[in-house]
Parts: C-alpha cells; structure tokens; sequence
C-alpha cells in the first residue's frame, strides 16, 4: 500500500495504519456492545455465521459482475 503524497508534511498517517486503526475501533466496539447488551441482544440471534458468509459471496458476486460491466463497456468505448 502506498502512503498519502503529502503525509510527512501534514502528519497523516498512512493507508495500512488507517485500516488496521478502524479494525481495531470496530472489534472493541463489538466487545463492549457484547458486554454491555447481554439478553437485549437476543433479537439479533438471526446473525448467524452461514448468514454472513451468504452474504459476503452475495456481495463479492454482485461486485463482481457491476466491475465486470464497467471493464466491458470501457473496453468497448476506447476502440471507437
């Protein structure tokens, strides 16, 4: 991954820290949401692990095939 062109000037961090920053901030706020809601959690037990791995390939395959329309229609026009 690339760092921002301007990042040792302004102080911003780089790409990869960014990521692994927002990970982070999302696996605690999981962890404190699971501590703290307990039973009034319960109406999310439809979340289950076959449920978001359907999801993840639904979504991967969806991406897919709208990146697959994009590369074809560019392909399509740069000939002209």
């Amino acid at each position: 991954m690339k760092r921002f062109s301007s990042s040792k000037d302004t102080g911003a961090p780089c790409q990869r820290c960014m990521i692994l920053r927002i990970f982070l901030g999302m696996v605690l706020l999981v962890v404190i949401l699971g501590l703290l809601g307990g039973d009034e959690l319960s109406y999310l037990k439809y979340i289950t692990t076959q449920n978001v791995g359907n999801t993840i390939i639904i979504a991967g395959i969806v991406v897919f095939v709208v990146k697959l329309l994009f590369w074809l229609w560019d392909r399509k026009h740069k000939k002209i």
